[in-house]
């Protein structure tokens, strides 16, 4: 439903892939028993899948991978969707295209911001976490469904950071997009919103809102909740 957000955020084309790809060689591993490591090269790598050139077939449709990728070695589990044999320097070779069925939330952050072309390295992951941006009054109408707007503004709403919604009067909200993170082991997609209200002596008061949401726009979760006085948070969406 949202891959166009997704594509403005990374600066990539929009394509059939739910993740960006990168095509670029790095070393990789893998493993049929969970001991032996034989060598493998990898071709391309996703946050949902990646493609390996090995020099012997692999009798088993999922096994254990290691790809790494910059100063980083990541560790996944994969399903075989696609194979074929190609000619690598001379040799015959086996071409496996993969679909990840087991990966640590830390190596798949670690695969998003490398195919995302952000640092990979664990000391950089707190500043790409605050690394956000700004939608524009047209970005927001282009890349936000409206029902997922009226859904995110209407949880602002019960939750006293924002005036009630009407018709005839633009919110006063700007919306700030940090790409896809892991959220509960699900992909979701990061948004803040940044709303003002009027408090009891008339003055704007101002908030800042982390939602999650899935891709269809159905599970939409909250990240940061507290209001300056603490209250009691409103039941979920």
């Amino acid at each position: 439903m949202l891959p166009e957000l997704l594509a403005w955020f990374t600066g990539k084309d929009v394509n059939k892939r739910k993740y960006p790809r990168k095509r670029r060689p790095y070393r990789a591993a893998y493993s049929t028993d969970g001991k032996t490591q034989k060598a493998a090269i990898g071709l391309d790598l996703s946050g949902g899948g990646c493609c390996i050139l090995t020099q012997e077939s692999v009798a088993l449709k999922e096994f254990e991978l290691r790809a790494q990728i910059e100063e980083r070695q990541v560790r996944l589990r994969a399903k075989t969707v696609w194979t074929d044999n190609v000619t690598h320097q001379g040799r015959k070779v086996w071409r496996y295209g993969m679909q990840f069925t087991g990966i640590p939330a830390d190596d798949w952050d670690a695969i998003i911001r490398y195919t995302t072309d952000k640092p990979v390295g664990d000391s950089n992951k707190v500043a790409e976490d605050l690394t956000k941006v700004r939608l524009t009054p047209d970005d927001t109408a282009r890349l936000l469904p409206l029902a997922l707007q009226t859904r995110l503004l209407n949880m602002l709403v019960q939750r006293g950071r924002l005036a009630p919604l009407d018709d005839r009067a633009t919110p006063l909200v700007q919306y700030f997009y940090s790409g896809i993170v892991k959220h509960e082991g699900k992909p979701m997609h990061r948004l803040m919103i940044q709303s003002k209200v009027a408090n009891e002596d008339g003055q704007p008061e101002m908030f800042e809102t982390q939602f999650v949401f899935d891709d269809a726009g159905s599970n939409i979760g909250i990240l940061m909740d507290a209001k300056p006085d603490n209250p009691p948070a409103a039941p979920p969406a």
